[in-house]
């Protein structure tokens, strides 16, 4: 069953007006400005969530995302600082550092990287219908500690 014309045409029209609205959501692009052996995942903005990793100079894509003010939410893991944990566990092999001898495999932890949640120190507009670009720097972000972190408790 079609249809009548007059409604299909109200279908029509909504369905535009509907596409335009989104279009008038800001569009969000999170870059990861810290360090080059910092990794950032889980990148959350205003209901924009990016679930990859971001390496140091990486970009999200694009994002439609609510309008207004919000930090930015992510997971941080510096990879320098965890291998060297891992070195002096003597959980790597060949670590390169004086006196580490390897644990042997039976009796080496587990060596998953912990990923600890962080957020920026101020909140970022979002306006309507724009591009903005939003850095992520090292001299602008804290740990989250209201999101409940992997520490075993």
């Amino acid at each position: 069953m079609r249809p009548a014309p007059a409604v299909a045409a109200l279908l029509a029209g909504l369905s535009a007006l509907n596409a335009g609205c989104d279009l008038a959501y800001p569009e969000v692009i999170v870059v990861n400005s810290t360090s080059p052996e910092v990794l950032l995942r889980k990148v959350s903005f205003n209901g924009c969530l990016w679930e990859g990793v971001l390496a140091y100079g990486e970009a999200t894509s694009p994002g439609r995302c609510l309008a207004g003010e919000d930090r930015v939410h992510f997971e941080k893991l510096d990879a320098h600082a965890y291998a060297r944990e891992q070195a002096a566990e003597g959980v790597l092999d060949g670590c390169g550092c004086a006196g580490c001898e390897p644990a042997p495999p039976e009796e080496r932890p587990d060596p998953e990287p912990i990923w600890f949640a962080y957020h920026s120190t101020s909140t970022l507009p979002a306006e309507w219908g724009g591009l903005h670009r939003i850095e992520i720097r090292l001299d602008a972000i804290e740990q989250d500690f209201a999101v409940p972190g992997p520490y075993g408790h």
